[in-house]
């Protein structure tokens, strides 16, 4: 009897200690090619951050290629109230300038213009 109240105890304190000091593992990381290449955050702070996002926030990050993973964030920090819209607004210009400078039209110019309202008409939004 004595040694079953000994082992439970131990197998409390253990349980007490595990609880007590948590792993620094998060069950959902913040994804790859988040991090500014200027500046060096520390993932732990980037993570802190990651966790502060709301589940729509961090779908529409996640599932966005990495060259197109920093327009949900700039609607973030717009606190725009259509989240969604901003999202699809800010992809839509994105890949059309894109396409319309992989056409060779001079930045700023009408062509280009007209090249990105074209590219818009049948633009799929990725979060409709």
């Amino acid at each position: 009897m004595k040694s079953f109240v000994q082992a439970f105890f131990a197998l409390a304190f253990g349980l007490v200690l595990w609880t007590a000091f948590p792993s620094t593992a998060s069950a959902d990381q913040v994804p790859a090619c988040t991090q500014s290449t200027t500046r060096n955050i520390p993932q732990a702070r980037m993570q802190e951050w990651w966790d502060k996002r709301t589940p729509e926030q961090q779908k529409y990050i996640r599932e966005l290629p990495c060259d197109e993973r920093y327009i949900p964030m700039v609607c973030i920090f717009l606190f725009d109230p259509d989240f969604k819209g901003c999202v699809n607004k800010g992809v839509a210009e994105f890949r059309a300038s894109a396409s319309c400078q992989a056409k060779g039209y001079d930045l700023m110019s009408q062509e280009q213009l007209d090249c990105k309202n074209d590219f818009k008409k049948t633009f799929k939004k990725p979060f409709p």
